[in-house]
């Protein structure tokens, strides 16, 4: 019993500690339900917590679209983990600095029922993407159209905030195609609705998604790019890769970013136009 009230108070004075400072607030992209998300970002919460001895707040929101218009302001998250494009953009408007990224690239996956999608009589196809603004969306987007797919002629786009949704939208005949990355068929695709699927599309690895911070609310750039090398090389953070399938962590250059400016190009214009 001693002991039992002995590690209460602990939580307590620790909990105390914590709320006597702001949450760091950590930006996620929404590239799944915020359920998974959720789940899928815990252990970088704890460690964060357990790094700082801080509360952690695990963030995103409805679409990519706001998610981004809020990086871009510099100031609603401390740390940000968006996809290239949209890292680009928290760089160049929100001031942040890119850190680490995944060793696995982000591929494009585009998915249908019927293996002879394009060559359908019935147009134009339903595809659905997760948003305007995310990288998945505008690369096969850009592959379609070079097949002569363009939006408004043989192809007509609606998003969904979810891709977990949109498989189950695809596999009740309610869309032709459906637009993903990698990570995300290999963590949703089960062998249940596996042969039910066909690849029509899938790109050349890209670069995978991106932890970008800045120094705000009382840690500093470098005090960000130490904790993240510590979390890539924790129990945590090995535990994070096998929920992700993302395989490993890497640091990133922000000059490994200079090569996307076509799609930061499209993602400016589709944000405010």
């Amino acid at each position: 019993m001693k002991l039992k009230l002995f590690l209460l108070a602990i939580f307590v004075m620790s909990s105390f500690s914590y709320a006597k400072e702001n949450p760091i607030r950590i930006g996620i992209a929404p590239h799944s339900s915020t359920r998974v998300i959720l789940q899928s970002h815990q252990d970088l919460r704890l460690f964060l917590e357990n790094y700082f001895k801080r509360s952690v707040q695990i963030l995103t929101a409805k679409n990519f679209s706001e998610f981004t218009k809020r990086s871009n302001t510099g100031t609603y998250y401390d740390l940000i983990l968006t996809s290239p494009n949209l890292a680009v953009l928290a760089q160049r408007l929100g001031g942040y600095t890119p850190i680490m990224t995944y060793t696995k690239g982000l591929s494009t996956i585009l998915l249908a029922t019927n293996e002879s999608i394009l060559e359908s009589k019935k147009l134009p196809l339903h595809v659905i993407g997760l948003d305007p603004v995310s990288f998945p969306t505008l690369d096969a987007q850009e592959w379609l159209e070079k097949k002569g797919f363009e939006d408004g002629g043989k192809v007509n786009y609606t998003y969904t905030s979810a891709t977990d949704s949109s498989i189950s939208i695809l596999l009740n005949n309610n869309a032709d195609m459906i637009i993903m990355s990698l990570p995300n068929y290999i963590k949703l695709i089960t062998k249940k609705n596996k042969d039910s699927v066909h690849v029509i599309y899938q790109s050349n690895p890209k670069p995978s998604r991106i932890y970008l911070a800045k120094t705000t609310d009382g840690i500093t750039l470098k005090e960000w790019e130490t904790a993240l090398d510590a979390f890539s090389k924790s129990p945590e953070g090995k535990k994070h890769l096998e929920i992700t399938k993302l395989e490993g962590f890497k640091k990133i250059n922000p000059k490994d970013l200079n090569n996307l400016n076509s799609i930061v190009e499209k993602t400016m214009k589709r944000l405010y136009k």
